[in-house]
């Protein structure tokens, strides 16, 4: 059959089905993947937004034209009328016919207008497919309440989910557009507000919504976006130079290169990595982002966990999905197209050995930290296992790594580094399991014998939680404190405020380090002196654990850390040299986030310099603190790992009580001896200032 042979077939269906008075299912069948003629587009929009099946109060509407802004909704309609080129008699009736909707929709959902939420692009093709106004009413309060997410500013979990799925697929374009701070809602917000239609030509819009209302996906739109992303990927890498103004602007009008030619492939390729990509979110997100205009924001969940979803590493795995993928793989064989999980089990080797799933590979995360070289080798086993089952087609295992904590959240702050690892090589299709083993555990309870391996219920620490005494690691060794008696100041008697805030950020600071590095911790605190006994060989002469182009976190105190621009530019071998630095240490800063960072300390007679290597200039660096010796009240080290460094800042009261407003922490090779040499410092510039 050929191709003209094929739209004549299929056109006759459609016109035959329209005819009969089919559903909605009926004519998705005939009609998907498919642009639709324009004499049919109005009618079959209609109908795919529920137009059949939805009840319209709009025939209820008063005539009464008394919003607070009512002459501002005027204006807009009338530009938006002009856009459409009528006659000038039709105008009148049309500004007419979209101020009322405007109107009407306002009043009936207790909303203020907003210039902003771009409702002119939403009707604009509404109008152009000539739909009756009522038609037009019941389409715009569809797509507005099912396909516009309903908070569309910044900051909106929308966007989060974007750069999560974006990170999922292209993890190198993604860490790109994180290391200049150019977030989603920095170029998206057009986008979702309008599906494209702000940006696009009219026609490149109504081709692309005959696709988007057949798909009834409300997540469409992030796949689209994705497609537009990847697209664009090589043009936005090389614009390493350009400002990121510049970056976001070119990313704002990628979409309006599209042609009606291009939409047919551009919904395609959105399939594609629908299909490649895990829905969980789906099921957790749909109601935040998407929820009705009645739902407050205390009735949705967009979380991951306990975490906002702003703050979730990378896309959850719910246990649900993960048992039912393989159980989707032993049934239909290589035939479908779908998500393949290749499990990663995290957790120590006890827990592993007393049940895990059959196709998971385990991958101690506590190797991490302390033998580092024994994980990168069990990493690069874990990369040559995942190729062979690949290759040789395992059932149950393919390219996209899950990994699988043991869902208490101490343990998987491990897990969690590891998982930030993986990120930072760009390895793509990273997820981690929601609520890790003890989820997996829990929905396989009535068969766990048969469905996990090596299952000993006597061991394992889901059916015997007291099963084994949880060995705890001490919390931070005290090196020693600060007592000097502080000079009062002006600045200290205003300053006393503020201090209360400041403790308590810098206490979630600590614990979340502390998670990190402690994972299980008791909170039991033994003082004592670093000394040369305890010099670590965690770190020595190891590369980079983890590093990343630019911080999410506060920079670690002097500068702001979010805006690189805005750090000093050193060479670092240059300041290595300045006839003021006594001597510096070679380390990697610990961040609360669990990344880290190759740094320089460089200690002079009165400060502390943190300078961060430059990732993308060999040989550069930035400045991201200075810390005064002053200002230190306590070093502080771990018993099982001497080379973490704790430093700690802040004053003491003239009582002697210790007051921490920031902190660093630090692995540092050899840290006794660096310890000892800044502690030396501080106690002759303590002498200095006494004499």
């Amino acid at each position: 059959m050929s191709l003209d042979d094929e739209d004549s077939t299929w056109l006759l269906a459609l016109e035959s089905a329209l005819h009969e008075g089919a559903d909605d299912h009926e004519l998705i069948g005939i009609t998907r993947g498919r642009i639709l003629p324009e004499e049919h587009r109005a009618e079959i929009w209609y109908i795919c937004l529920g137009g059949g099946n939805k009840f319209s109060n709009f025939a209820q509407f008063d005539e009464i034209f008394d919003l607070q802004d009512q002459s501002v909704v005027r204006a807009d309609v009338k530009s938006l009328v002009d856009k459409l080129g009528n006659e000038e008699e039709d105008k009148v009736s049309i500004v007419c016919d979209v101020e009322s909707i405007f109107t009407h929709y306002c009043k009936t959902r207790h909303l203020k207008y907003d210039t902003t939420q771009l409702w002119g692009d939403i009707v604009l093709p509404l109008l152009a497919a000539k739909m009756p106004r009522d038609h037009i009413y019941v389409c715009f309060e569809e797509i507005l309440e099912k396909y516009i997410p309903r908070e569309s500013g910044l900051g909106g979990s929308v966007y989060h989910l974007l750069r999560l799925i974006l990170l999922y697929h292209d993890p190198e374009l993604s860490t790109f557009l994180d290391s200049r701070k150019i977030t989603p809602d920095l170029y998206a917000t057009s986008w979702m507000r309008s599906l494209f239609s702000a940006v696009c030509s009219l026609d490149a819009t109504m081709a692309v919504w005959d696709i988007y209302f057949q798909e009834r996906d409300p997540f469409f739109i992030l796949f689209l976006a994705l497609v537009i992303l990847v697209n664009a990927r090589d043009q936005v890498l090389e614009m390493k130079t350009d400002t990121r103004d510049q970056i976001i602007a070119m990313l704002c009008g990628i979409p309006g290169g599209l042609s009606v030619d291009d939409v047919s492939d551009f919904c395609s390729l959105a399939r594609y990595y629908i299909i490649k990509t895990p829905h969980t979110f789906r099921k957790d997100f749909t109601t935040a982002i998407f929820g009705s205009v009645y739902m407050g924001h205390g009735e949705v969940c967009n979380r991951v966990g306990d975490l906002p979803l702003s703050q979730a590493l990378c896309l959850p795995v719910s246990a649900e999905e993960i048992i039912d993928t393989c159980d989707m793989l032993q049934v239909a064989g290589d035939d479908i197209e779908q998500v393949r999980f290749f499990l990663v089990d995290c957790r120590p080797s006890d827990q592993y050995n007393a049940g895990h799933l059959p196709n998971a590979f385990h991958l101690d995360s506590s190797l991490m930290l302390q033998h580092p070289a024994s994980f990168q080798t069990a990493v690069q086993g874990l990369f040559m296992a995942q190729r062979q089952a690949v290759a040789s087609e395992t059932p149950g295992c393919g390219q996209h790594l899950c990994f699988i904590g043991s869902g208490r959240e101490q343990e998987d702050q491990y897990v969690h580094m590891v998982v930030a690892s993986f990120l930072q090589r760009n390895s793509q299709y990273v997820s981690l399991a929601k609520g890790g083993y003890h989820a997996i555990h829990d929905l396989l309870v009535h068969n766990i014998n048969e469905s996990l391996a090596d299952h000993d219920s006597k061991r394992c620490l889901v059916c015997a939680p007291d099963s084994q005494s949880h060995s705890s690691e001490p919390a931070d060794q005290e090196d020693f404190t600060i007592t000097t008696k502080p000079q009062p100041s002006l600045m200290n008697k205003f300053s006393s405020l503020s201090s209360v805030f400041k403790m308590r950020s810098v206490e979630m600071k600590e614990k979340l380090v502390e998670y990190i590095t402690n994972p299980n911790g008791d909170g039991t605190t033994v003082d004592r002196h670093v000394s040369a006994q305890d010099r670590g060989k965690l770190y020595r002469n190891q590369g980079d654990v983890f590093s990343i182009e630019d911080d999410d976190g506060d920079g670690g105190g002097g500068a702001d850390g979010r805006e690189n621009d805005r750090l000093e530019v050193v060479k670092v071998s240059q300041w290595l040299k300045k006839p003021d630095v006594i001597t510096s240490f070679a380390c990697h800063q610990v961040k609360e986030n669990g990344y880290m960072y190759k740094c320089h300390l460089l200690l002079t007679d009165t400060l502390l310099f943190v300078i961060r290597e430059s990732e993308t200039k060999s040989g550069e660096g930035h400045v991201t603190a200075r810390r005064t010796l002053a200002s230190i009240v306590k070093i502080t080290s771990k018993k099982r790992h001497p080379d973490l460094i704790t430093f700690k800042y802040g004053t003491t009261s003239p009582d002697g009580e210790v007051t921490v407003s920031d902190m660093d922490r630090f692995l540092i090779p050899k840290a006794s001896e660096a310890t000892k040499i800044i502690k030396e410092q501080i106690m002759k510039q303590m002498d200095s200032a006494k004499s």
